[in-house]
């Protein structure tokens, strides 16, 4: 070899190198088998399985034998087949770092769900293909020969008018229903309505219970499927079994079984679904009618199984399939072949159907299982499917069956969110076998979600690259990249990230999760964009998703507010237009904004605590504004920052200070909302001299209360003021603007007056309040021009004589009284009026004047009516009676009334008694 060849030959060595590390390195080669697979997977038996499980890779399972690990699986499973035990403590979903930690969130973002569709799966029912004729000296047995014949000859019509009169006389004749020979008919009837349905034969002319002519109305693929479930069920369900159940193991009519279980035809509902036809052939030799009928039966129990899927009925579908696993132990049955039970349509996707056609009677036992479970997974009871989950599996039957169940099972956990349980399943399902995948890749797909919800982010990676390699399906593959991304963004790989979002934005524009990659994008490019170029690329992606999920509304304009709020903060430094407050309330306007858009937004923590620095700005505007509350609860939270802040200027608005007019409106608000201590603190200051002596009075009142200050207080500031009717409703209205008044302390004095007389015993208030009264009786009317005065007045009413209530009474019309005490928004508007109101009927119940009476109780009993006032009128008659007598005219039609039109029981018997009593010449016409 001369030195050229050699140094060519060099190259091309180290070129193969290169390529092969290449191919490594950006994953050439496909996912290799497992791919959803965790040492948790395997659970040990013992110490030494523990030490080989904590060792074991992907790689060791795709040398194993695949009888090997099924065997693993299979103990793991029957470790834990407690379910409901063994899942306690779970993760809930949603626990990875997006929601606790909210500044990744703002980049990553908190992905969508992605719903699991329901697994559709078809069970089959089978058509019988081999026709008998029968050995048998009975005329109604050689007559369903005849019947066969025709079948067999496909003389349709002579065969349904054959059948048809043979189950006429057969009823006619009394042949008991569970006589082999009315069995037998009926399942070979049963079986010609599917062979019908199953061809589509639905021109025939048809015989009606009446046994008139055949009529030209033709029977449907519906209705033959219809009677052919009915028959099937009748027999599964009615028919005692133990005709035909032997005593020992007999055999079966080998043709007839092995024939059978290669005919399945699905149906949904009364459509058919497969394109497949039938024929039937004819057996040279004639058989047994009790072989023939053990050889068929479990045929029949599973057609109605599955024929009873499509309308729900359980009951039947279930006892079915309970007879379909007792029947096989009593007969001995032919050998059948090992062929896969899962048939999938050429072009798969992640909502293929799956079609079920069992080959032997193990896959056959396990399929009814695996219908019990699916079943229950349709109507949401998690904890049955699973235990049927585990009796088929525990049954060792084809591993795609037993793949399928694991499937199910886990389709259960994920929808409880049990992730970890999950994966775990679907892991099994893969694992079981190589081939389930191709077969059912939702389970890859949802096994991968359930990785990555759960934070194994390695494993779901997997489990979507082989998902998207494994199929092109339209509608999945979309989330597939999209779960990919953003598990490259989670690891910090911005880079793939960003040209993943960008291929699903090339690729699936329309697709619902390109909304998600367009506003990771413009998040993730966000911080490199000019101002202008922002904003322009932010309009873009709100009108890109103007009708995606609000999450993604709120990160996009996040990111564009984090960008704001930086250029505010650059300008602050430079504008010395602004005022402080003014450039403190840009921001937080810029946020209060946000809030006010997304209130619930998951995003808003992330200015937590900006707004905190910001909100030590509040201090100056709350002192400006009067907001006593705000300001005091500001101060009581911020008061070492507010005190650091004195000292230097904000961090994110240049030029702010806390100074000492702000501590004098701080003062005066402290002693106007009566936080004593905070007063107290700020009175030791040099603004603590503020307003002496009225401070004193405040101070009296606050600190030690009497009846004897606040009585003293009462009249000299009575005296002394010349509007002391509006300082009261100022008082009132708590309106904080008094803290910048001169009289200011005067107005507060006034107010710690009022809040005593709330607060004061009750022997103090009843010393109070009735020198207040004797002062306001003078002049009744002003008792109701304030709220203080109405509600002071109120308080000292249980002392009032019944000429002080008539002269309340008199001052107002009697129709607005009752307006006050009925009408609810008239209540709300005057609430201490309508006390008065309701105050006054107690009275006119129970101290009554005529005044009162006629003013008071009388308006209000009449607007109520018998019906609902029956109670207060029954009271009311009773008293005018020992006033007047029975024989009262009044009295009488009261009493009548309540009979005939009042609802309280009670009232009315207490009626129907007085009325026997006192006027028995009408009690029986009153009474009935």
């Amino acid at each position: 070899m001369d030195h050229n060849t050699s140094k060519i030959l060099k190259y091309k060595i180290l070129y193969c190198i290169f390529i092969l590390l290449l191919c490594k390195s950006s994953n050439c080669y496909p996912q290799n088998w497992p791919t959803l697979f965790m040492n948790e997977d395997i659970i040990p038996q013992n110490k030494n399985d523990l030490k080989e499980i904590e060792k074991l890779t992907q790689k060791d399972l795709s040398k194993m034998s695949e009888d090997k690990i099924r065997e693993k699986i299979f103990n793991s499973y029957y470790f834990i087949v407690d379910f409901f035990s063994s899942t306690k403590e779970e993760v809930p979903k949603g626990w990875f770092d997006s929601r606790k930690n909210p500044e990744n969130s703002l980049w990553t973002g908190f992905p969508p769900d992605l719903k699991r569709q329901p697994l559709k799966i078809h069970f089959p029912s089978y058509n019988l293909t081999r026709l008998a004729y029968f050995t048998s000296e009975d005329p109604y047995v050689s007559r369903l020969n005849i019947c066969q014949g025709f079948w067999q000859q496909n003389r349709l019509q002579m065969a349904y008018d054959c059948f048809f009169f043979l189950q006429m006389d057969l009823a006619k004749d009394g042949v008991a229903i569970s006589s082999l020979v009315r069995l037998q008919v009926n399942i070979l009837h049963a079986f010609f309505f599917l062979y019908l349905a199953t061809n589509e034969e639905s021109q025939l002319l048809v015989w009606n219970a009446k046994t008139v002519p055949p009529s030209t109305q033709a029977y449907t693929e519906g209705d033959h499927y219809s009677m052919a479930r009915v028959l099937f069920s009748y027999i599964a369900t009615k028919v005692d079994d133990s005709v035909f159940m032997p005593k020992e193991k007999v055999d079966v009519i080998e043709p007839i079984y092995k024939e059978i279980l290669n005919s399945p035809v699905y149906f949904k509902l009364s459509n058919k679904i497969s394109n497949k036809k039938t024929s039937v052939t004819l057996l040279k030799d004639p058989i047994d009618t009790l072989k023939w009928i053990q050889t068929v039966m479990p045929i029949v129990y599973a057609n109605a199984m599955t024929m009873n899927q499509g309308i729900m009925i359980w009951d039947r579908a279930f006892t079915s399939a309970y007879k379909i696993e007792n029947y096989f132990q009593y007969f001995n049955y032919p050998q059948m072949p090992e062929e896969s039970p899962l048939v999938v349509n050429k072009h798969i996707n992640t909502e293929s159907e799956i079609y079920i056609a069992p080959k032997n009677n193990t896959d056959l036992v396990a399929a009814a299982d695996l219908f019990r479970a699916n079943a229950m997974i349709i109507a949401r009871d998690p904890g049955k499917a699973l235990e049927y989950v585990s009796a088929g599996i525990f049954r060792k039957a084809h591993p795609e069956i037993s793949a399928l169940l694991f499937d199910i099972s886990a389709n259960a956990y994920f929808d409880l969110d049990l992730l970890r349980w999950a994966r775990r399943s679907y892991s099994w399902a893969e694992l079981y076998s190589k081939s389930f995948a191709s077969k059912v890749p939702s389970s890859l797909l949802y096994g991968a979600e359930s990785a990555y919800w759960s934070g194994n982010y390695d494993v779901a990676k997997n489990g979507y690259e082989r998902f998207i390699k494994l199929i092109g399906d339209p509608k999945y593959a979309p989330w597939a990249n999209l779960r990919l991304a953003e598990i490259a963004e989670r690891k910090g790989e911005n880079e793939r990230a960003k040209v993943i979002y960008e291929q699903i934005l090339r690729k699936f524009y329309t697709h619902e999760v390109s909304n998600d990659a367009q506003v990771r994008l413009f998040c993730l490019y966000e911080k490199k964009l000019t101002k202008n170029t922002k904003r322009v690329e932010y309009e873009k992606v709100m009108e890109k998703i103007k009708n995606a999920r609000d999450v993604l509304k709120k990160q996009a304009k996040t990111c564009m507010l984090r960008a704001d709020l930086t250029n505010m903060q650059d300008d602050s430094f430079k504008d010395s237009k602004l005022n402080v407050i003014q450039k403190s309330e840009m921001q937080k306007k810029a946020i209060q904004s946000y809030a006010k858009e997304f209130p619930d937004s998951e995003f808003l923590v992330l200015f937590t605590d900006r707004l905190k620095e910001l909100e030590l700005a509040e201090g100056t505007f709350l002192t400006s504004k009067n907001s006593c509350n705000k300001l005091i609860d500001f101060y009581s939270k911020n008061r070492k920052s507010l005190n650091k802040l004195a000292k230097s200027n904000h961090k994110y608005v240049n030029g702010l200070k806390w100074d000492s007019e702000d501590r004098l409106k701080l003062l005066r608000c402290s002693a106007f909302i009566g936080n004593i201590s905070l007063w107290n603190e700020l009175r030791k200051s040099e603004i603590g001299q503020d307003g002496e002596p009225l401070q004193s009075y405040f101070y009296n009142l606050s600190i030690r209360p009497s009846v004897e200050v606040a009585l003293t207080t009462y009249l000299t500031l009575k005296k002394s003021s010349k509007s002391w009717v509006s300082k009261i409703k100022k008082i009132e209205k708590s309106s904080f603007e008094v803290t910048k008044a001169d009289d200011f302390w005067e107005m507060l004095t006034l107010r710690e007056l009022m809040k005593f007389d709330l607060l004061m015993s009750k022997s103090s208030e009843n010393l109070f309040n009735n020198a207040v009264s004797q002062d306001f009786f003078k002049d009744p009317k002003l008792i109701y021009s304030s709220n203080t005065f109405c509600f002071w007045m109120l308080r000292a009413s249980h002392q009032f004589s019944n000429n002080r209530w008539e002269s309340i009474a008199q001052t107002k019309d009697k129709s607005i009284w009752l307006l006050l005490n009925t009408n609810l928004k008239e209540q709300k508007a005057s609430p201490c009026e309508s006390s008065f109101a309701k105050a006054l009927f107690n009275v006119a119940l129970t101290r009554p004047t005529p005044y009162l009476d006629q003013n008071i109780l009388l308006p209000y009993l009449e607007n109520r009516g018998f019906a609902v006032g029956s109670e207060d009128w029954l009271h009311y008659v009773q008293r005018i009676e020992k006033e007047r007598g029975y024989q009262d005219k009044e009295v009488q039609d009261i009493y009548r009334k309540l009979l005939k039109e009042g609802k309280e029981p009670l009232v009315k018997e207490a009626a129907g008694m007085w009325i026997k009593k006192n006027l028995p010449e009408e009690a029986d016409k009153l009474l009935w």
